[in-house]
């Protein structure tokens, strides 16, 4: 017999799937894009370092939409918001942080910038990410964080 959380793991294993091919086909595209030099000929090397991560939030994007629709057959309308309005305000900071280090460390060497990086953001990524799980934990029993959906889909691959 299969548990609620079982059952939204599988459904959320399957979406993630379905982005990881999406991300796929798109990472390609910016390569190619990086590669021919359109966006490095045009752009500060600093700026176009913080493009990246939001290259990775877009093909994110379709996943975050379908998660939310799986949700909705479990939880309230409320708890699917606050867990939505959670992560997009956490992609915030920590994609706004990555921008204000990156271009205020921009003329120093790439390793100090590299250890700027690590020791603001790495802490802050690790509290961020405990802070959503503890509120989405604490109004959902069946709670599945994306890396659950991540180890499941390795395990399946497997």
């Amino acid at each position: 017999m299969q548990t609620a959380r079982d059952e939204r793991l599988h459904a959320l294993t399957l979406a993630y799937i379905d982005k990881s091919q999406l991300q796929k086909n798109g990472w390609l595209m910016a390569a190619v894009a990086a590669t021919l030099g359109i966006f490095s000929e045009t752009m500060d090397s600093a700026l176009y370092f913080g493009l990246l991560p939001l290259v990775y939030l877009i093909f994110d994007f379709p996943f975050q939409l379908e998660k939310r629709r799986i949700l909705e057959r479990y939880l309230s309308k409320d708890q699917i918001m606050t867990q939505s309005m959670l992560w997009l305000g956490i992609q915030i900071v920590l994609y706004g942080t990555l921008l204000v280090v990156v271009l205020e460390t921009n003329d120093l060497g790439w390793w100090k910038t590299a250890l700027w990086m690590a020791l603001i953001l790495v802490p802050l990524y690790f509290a961020t990410d405990w802070l959503f799980k503890k509120m989405a934990r604490s109004g959902d029993p069946d709670f599945v964080s994306d890396q659950e959906v991540y180890k499941h889909v390795k395990y399946l691959e497997e």
